[in-house]
Order: C-alpha cells, then structure tokens, then sequence
C-alpha cells in the first residue's frame, strides 16, 4: 500500500493540468483511497487515506491535515457502500471517482478560504469542480484496475473477494 501510494504521490505530481478544466491535479491519491475503502479493511483504508492525505498536502503546500480529513472522509463513506454496489464493476469506480472527486475539490476550496489562504471567483472554483468531477470519472476506474491486479499478482487480496 505504502508504495502504491507513493508512486501515486509521484504520478499525480508530473501528470500535467489542463486550463479548461480548471488547472486541477489529477485526482491519482484521491483513486487509490478509494481503491482502499472498496476492497480491503476499515484500518488499511484509513491509514491510506492518512498517508495520501498527507502526501497530497505537502506537495501542494496545503497546510498539513486538510487532505487526509476530506480523504478519510471520503473513504468512511465510500466504505458504507460497499457492500450496496457493485465493487468491481467500472461504473461504480467511475461514479465514486467523479463524485468524491468534485466533493474533494470543494471541501478543501472551503477549509482553505475559510482561513483566508486561497480566495478565487466563482467562475474559476465551478471550472475547478467540474475538471475534478471529469478527472475523476475518467481516472479512477483505471486506477482501480491496476492496482487490484497489482494485489492480486502481489497477493495482497483474497482470491474470494476479488
């Protein structure tokens, strides 16, 4: 997990951001929590959604914390439902990608002009939205299938499960 995380860390660093969709990072850590909370425990879940969080904060010289609270956030709930979809199927990623993916955006839009440290017009933060929402729809599923045949290959999962 740790590595996996890490490198997603580095991808989403150099993966390029795009002005039409609001110059946001590809939401690569923000897929990998979510790869947690659908296949594997509540503590493993949590401790990749700390990690990333915090890996997420120092390089976008996000006050540390503000990532891994929306991440945790993020993976409690996307756990809640896991055992209401369909866990492997594409849709689902896709659908939990692009939504935890606008809701991430704007809660840390919110944490950070609530203490006064970005301030945007509305117009840019609605763009930032919905390039995280596409971003998300598009990566996660993706994401998901590599890294639960990484597991797989690695035997980090069970063979019931997968």
């Amino acid at each position: 997990m740790f590595m996996a995380i890490l490198v997603g860390a580095v991808a989403q660093a150099v993966f390029p951001t795009f002005y039409w969709l609001g110059q946001v990072n590809a939401p690569v850590l923000l897929g990998l929590v979510i790869y947690y909370a659908l296949a594997h425990s509540r503590g493993t879940m949590l401790q990749a959604a700390i990690f990333a969080g915090l890996l997420q904060d120092a390089l976008c010289m996000i006050p540390l914390g503000y990532s891994s609270f929306c991440f945790c956030i993020v993976a409690v709930v996307v756990s809640n439902f896991k055992d209401m979809v369909f866990v492997h199927e594409s849709f689902t990623h896709m659908m939990f990608g692009a939504i935890a993916g606008g809701a991430v955006t704007l809660a840390l839009y919110g944490l950070l002009s609530a203490t006064g440290l970005v301030s945007l017009a509305p117009g840019w933060v609605f763009l930032k939205g919905v390039g995280s929402v596409l971003l998300g729809a598009i990566l996660v599923p993706f994401e998901f299938e590599f890294i639960e045949g990484l597991d797989r290959m690695l035997g980090n999962t069970d063979e019931r499960t997968s």
